[in-house]
């Protein structure tokens, strides 16, 4: 079985935002892309373009000074869309925080256009980032 070249797209978009790669973002993301970020996270809010992604999830990386271990559970896509489920660990202040993060991709011409960001925290999750 074959894998979809938007799934390509989206791995490479997460090892470009881990690297802080502008120029490969600025390739895979569409001029007018916006990221929307939920749950108990400290970026929630949408945020446009390159840009805002990487203020948005460098938030992340500042507060916990890059203490950040990412492992895909699975990723899908087609020509339009793509899923993707994630465990994240965090380590801030001698402590860690576990999470399972939910992605869904918006694409046109193989390029992301729209990403949602769905935490799926414990209940005191908002806690570990104040």
């Amino acid at each position: 079985m074959s894998t979809h070249p938007n799934i390509g797209v989206i791995d490479r978009m997460t090892e470009a935002i881990v690297e802080n790669d502008r120029e490969s973002l600025g390739r895979i993301f569409t001029d007018d892309m916006v990221f929307h970020g939920r749950g108990p996270i400290p970026f929630a809010g949408d945020h446009a373009g390159v840009d805002g992604v990487l203020t948005a999830i460098g938030t992340v990386f500042e507060l916990t000074d890059g203490n950040v271990t990412l492992e895909q559970l699975f990723c899908v896509a087609d020509d339009e869309w793509g899923a993707e489920w994630e465990h994240a660990e965090f380590a801030r202040n001698g402590r860690t925080l576990d999470m399972q993060n939910a992605f869904v991709y918006r694409f046109v011409d193989g390029r992301v256009r729209e990403w949602w960001f769905i935490a799926a925290g414990p209940a005191d999750a908002a806690g570990f980032w104040a």
